[in-house]
């Protein structure tokens, strides 16, 4: 396998920045803005209602059509964005907390911070051949140098132009041609996992930690300034999460079967 990585910027060292970790890409870059490809006129009401919140995800027509005709498997990524904008909402952590949800747990909950909205994305499309990677590092805006750690998911389409998807909007603007945003903004990679990478890298990569970095079974595009135990914390906490994940799944999996033998 091959993983790319790159230099982590430390830019609470540069003069200038404000650093926040309190407010959601949408609050401070996507309000009114982001990318709208087609109209949101024709939004519609699907039949299924979450009886939970007794609300239901909008639906629009014209923005599935879009989705459709510019990415393979297009009808996935629009059902996986739908819910990441408008059915989950940003919720910030205490200090000196890093949870990483569950999808599950951010899909009962409803609610969750960026990394909780990517592995939501990234769940509904987990089976599918997508063109798409996870990355983890720091987006900084150039207007008015404020700057916070970030995860997004960077998709591409069928000729290959990127895109970022951004939830929690509550709009049909989240999947943003990539270089839309150059002269806005700055993304600074920290980590990139490919989409058909992601499930099984983290175990497999924790052990080379304690190994050389120059087996040649990985390709290292690094260079690592210390950060050696960032990206290490990084897949540790990723292997915590699918760990918890699976074993919630397999509860799910039990459930349905007990309910299936008593009816």
């Amino acid at each position: 396998m091959r993983y790319l990585l790159a230099t982590t910027i430390l830019l609470m060292n540069l003069p200038g920045t404000s650093v926040f970790a309190d407010v959601s890409y949408a609050d401070l870059f996507l309000a009114g803005r982001g990318y709208k490809p087609v109209g949101d006129t024709q939004t519609e009401k699907p039949p299924i209602t979450y009886h939970s919140k007794g609300n239901s995800i909008p639906d629009n027509p014209l923005y599935r059509e879009w989705c459709t005709n510019t990415f393979n498997n297009g009808k996935q990524i629009y059902e996986a964005y739908k819910e990441i904008a408008f059915d989950i909402a940003y919720c910030s952590e205490p200090p000196k907390t890093d949870y990483w949800q569950t999808p599950l747990e951010t899909r009962q909950s409803k609610k969750g911070d960026c990394e909780d909205s990517v592995f939501l994305f990234f769940s509904q499309l987990s089976a599918l051949d997508i063109d798409g990677d996870i990355v983890w590092g720091w987006v900084v805006d150039k207007s008015t140098s404020v700057a916070f750690a970030h995860v997004w998911y960077q998709l591409f389409d069928k000729h290959g132009r990127a895109f970022i998807v951004e939830g929690f909007s509550k709009e049909w603007n989240g999947i943003i041609p990539e270089e839309m945003i150059h002269g806005k903004e700055e993304r600074m990679q920290t980590l990139v996992l490919r989409h058909n990478q992601i499930p099984g890298t983290a175990d497999k990569m924790i052990p080379k930690f304690t190994e050389s970095f120059e087996d040649e079974q990985c390709s290292w595009n690094i260079s690592l300034r210390n950060n050696t135990a960032l990206i290490k914390g990084i897949y540790q906490k990723l292997a915590d999460m699918y760990t918890r994940y699976d074993q919630q799944m397999s509860q799910v999996s039990a459930s349905i079967q007990r309910s299936a033998f008593s009816n």
